[in-house]
């Protein structure tokens, strides 16, 4: 069962990208990713918590390992580019 999907807003759908844009609250441009996961909610008992972190992490390695052929100063800048938009919004 798939927990994560990432595509190039450019390949999503009218429907999906018009559903991406509301909950972001913003316009994505061509040449952004879009990521979207789902998880379960509200895991009650402890094995299930601790599932639900080692699927998350799994699912974390994953993207780390889709972006390996970035370069680190590419991806440091990235980061802070991304650190400053959240910044910028939550203000």
């Amino acid at each position: 069962m798939q927990t994560i999907s990432i595509r190039r807003a450019d390949e999503l759908g009218d429907a999906a990208r018009s559903a991406v844009e509301s909950l972001l609250g913003r316009k994505v441009a061509d040449e952004e990713h879009v990521t979207v996961m789902a998880y379960p909610a509200g895991a009650t008992s402890e094995p299930a918590r601790k599932a639900a972190v080692r699927e998350f992490i799994e699912d974390l390695d994953n993207m780390a390992a889709k972006a390996g052929h970035i370069p680190p100063e590419d991806l440091e800048g990235l980061i802070d580019e991304a650190s400053r938009h959240v910044r910028h919004r939550s203000q």
